[in-house]
Parts: C-alpha cells; structure tokens; sequence
C-alpha cells in the first residue's frame, strides 16, 4: 500500500491561521473574568505554530490578527503576521490571509486552536491533500472544520463556523479523513481536536497537548 507521505515533496504550503483577538477568544471554554482563558487561547495558538513550524511541506506560516500578545509571539517564531482585514470575522481574515500569498500559491487555512497538534500531523494532511485541489479535515464532533486546502490561493473559500463541514462539501471541497486508513485516522484525530469547550480540553488532554498549553494548565492547577 503506497503511503500517503508518497505525495511529500510534490509541493509546498503555505499555512495561514486567523486568529482572534485575545479577550474575544475561547469564550466558551471559561469565565470572561478567568485570566486563563486568554492564557490557554494564546498557548493554543503556540503549539499550533511549533506544528507547522516543525512540518516539512509547510514553507510558510502567516498569522491575521489585530492583537498585540499574538503579534509578540507570532514576532519570536519563524512566521509573519499581517493586520485582519476590515471586514471582521473568521472567514473574511482567513480569506484575506489567503488572497495576501503571491498567485499559485497552495494555502492551508488552519484553526488556532488545535492544541495536539503536530508537525507529523500537519504532514499527514498536507500528504493526503496533495491528491486534491481541494479538501479539509473535519472536526472531532465531524460537524466543522478545522483545516481547509486549497491547491490555489486564489481559490479559497473558506466557510467556518457553525456546521461548516456540509458548506465546504457543497463547495467541494473533500473531507481527507474519509479515505485514511487506521494509522492515518490516529494522526488526524490530532488535526481535529479544537478546543472550545472544557469537555474539549479534556479530550485535548487525553490525546496529550502542545508543550505551551500543557505549561499554562500546570500554572493553572499550582494557583
């Protein structure tokens, strides 16, 4: 059986996160009053970035937001940031992420919030969607989405947000985690833990979390 890392090496990514603002964010997981809430958004968003960081068909990584702490982090790592577009929300900052890479360009718009992942992780999907013009990888609920590929920059269009994995579908994009065999399905459930609630922090933590949202946890715990 061939590999699906057989499609490595046939072209290269570029990774574009859109991030909200800090106190926005999470708003779910925990109390607007608890300082670990934007804490654990902002650690989220760090392992995600040591993920693609560390994977080998990513050549880029561009994060969209307005926030100062995340242009701070975005600034000590390999990646860029460029300010959100005018026109606020999830879906207009990752177009706008994607629109800013130079024609041709493969883009994975990827979720900040994916606290397992790793740099195997993102190269499994990236491999599996090489195969396609378009795909995305649903969520552990198989309801949203949590990364979308697209072979041309200039075609992407994203549709995050409530019950996103049927939009993508009809834009036709292909859910890569249909076709993956066992092996493959252990990785992506990497790729598909978002956290939004704290039922998703545990399961986070069963699949085991990034090294900067395990070190806010372990200040959590000791306050």
């Amino acid at each position: 059986m061939r590999s699906p890392f057989d499609w490595m090496g046939t072209m290269e990514w570029t990774a574009v996160v859109p991030m909200k603002s800090l106190p926005d964010a999470k708003s779910r997981l925990l109390p607007d009053d608890d300082p670990t809430r934007p804490e654990l958004a902002l650690a989220f968003l760090e392992d995600v970035l040591a993920a693609l960081d560390g994977a080998a068909a990513i050549a880029g990584v561009v994060i969209v937001t307005d926030d100062e702490r995340v242009r701070r982090i975005v600034d000590a790592s390999p990646a860029r940031w460029i300010a959100e577009s005018p026109h606020t929300g999830l879906n207009p900052a990752a177009a706008f992420g994607a629109a800013s890479l130079p024609p041709g360009s493969a883009v994975a718009i990827v979720a900040g919030d994916l606290p397992c992942l790793t740099a195997e992780a993102v190269d499994l999907v990236l491999a599996l969607a090489g195969a396609r013009e378009r795909a995305f990888v649903s969520d552990a609920q198989g309801i949203g989405t949590t990364m979308l590929l697209d072979s041309v920059s200039a075609n992407c269009s994203p549709a995050f947000g409530e019950r996103s994995r049927a939009r993508h579908v009809q834009l036709g994009y292909v859910d890569i985690g249909l076709d993956s065999n066992a092996e493959a399905r252990r990785l992506l459930a990497r790729a598909r833990r978002d956290v939004d609630t704290q039922v998703d922090l545990w399961d986070a933590m069963r699949l085991g979390v990034g090294a900067a949202t395990s070190a806010v946890l372990l200040g959590a715990l000791a306050r």
